[in-house]
């Protein structure tokens, strides 16, 4: 049993030592610029430089994202179970609260020609609940868990947890900006309406701590527009003529 403890004992002192090196590290914000990379490449070669169905550029989005996630969670030892569980409850109602908020937005603007049947059930999961929630890890949630690992944030006093999530806000805002600019259509002053409406999106991660507020948010406002305006031209990207 002694033997079992110690070899227990230096597990745990490695997984200490492997934490140590992300947790209050600001080189680890390294990652944010990954991120921009991974964003604008996703979205520039395979929505925009290679004129792709749109299905099958999500496709191989969020192929490469989900990738790029994996890469982060265990090159960094990131413990998915203990950072989603921390004020889950919080994180999950302003999702929901910013989400109604994006449906009132959605819905404000002018309809389009609509799908129906099968083909808009496939469409609500596909480009709504999916496209939703990997764009909401990737815009709101990826910087801001970035930002408060790279200075542990989470044991730092209320103020100091109000100055990161403002620094969280600005790379969200550096990803928001990197991704959108791979279409085409956003190289202009379009590209101030997704970082404005990413900003409110990102409330419920930011203002929770939590990572699921802002995909569930994002989700919703995808599902919308899926519904309400499928051929709108600021809303799932990419836009074809």
């Amino acid at each position: 049993m002694s033997g079992l403890h110690s070899t227990l004992s230096i597990a745990r002192e490695k997984l200490d030592e492997m934490e140590g090196t992300t947790m209050n590290n600001p080189g680890h914000l390294t990652w944010v610029v990954f991120g921009v990379l991974v964003g604008f490449g996703a979205s520039f070669i395979f929505g925009d430089l290679i004129p792709l169905p749109p299905d099958l550029y999500y496709l191989i989005y969020f192929g490469t994202i989900i990738i790029f996630f994996a890469v982060y969670i265990k090159k960094t030892q990131l413990n998915l179970t203990e950072w989603f569980s921390r004020r889950l409850p919080w994180g999950i109602l302003l999702g929901l609260i910013f989400g109604a908020l994006m449906v009132q937005n959605v819905l404000s603007r002018p309809e389009t020609e609509k799908f129906t049947g099968l083909y808009l059930a496939w469409l609500i999961f596909w480009r709504g609940l999916i496209y939703g929630l990997i764009d909401g890890l990737l815009l709101s949630t990826f910087p801001w868990i970035v930002t408060w690992r790279a200075f542990d944030a989470e044991k730092k006093p209320l103020g100091k947890k109000v100055a990161f999530g403002l620094l969280a806000w600005l790379f969200i805002l550096v990803v928001t900006t990197a991704y959108h600019l791979g279409y085409s259509d956003f190289r202009s002053k379009k590209i101030i309406q997704p970082n404005i409406g990413n900003t409110i999106m990102s409330i419920p991660t930011l203002v929770s701590a939590n990572p699921i507020g802002s995909p569930i948010t994002h989700a919703i406002m995808h599902i919308t527009s899926v519904i309400h305006s499928p051929q709108s031209e600021l809303f799932l990207p990419p836009h074809r003529e």
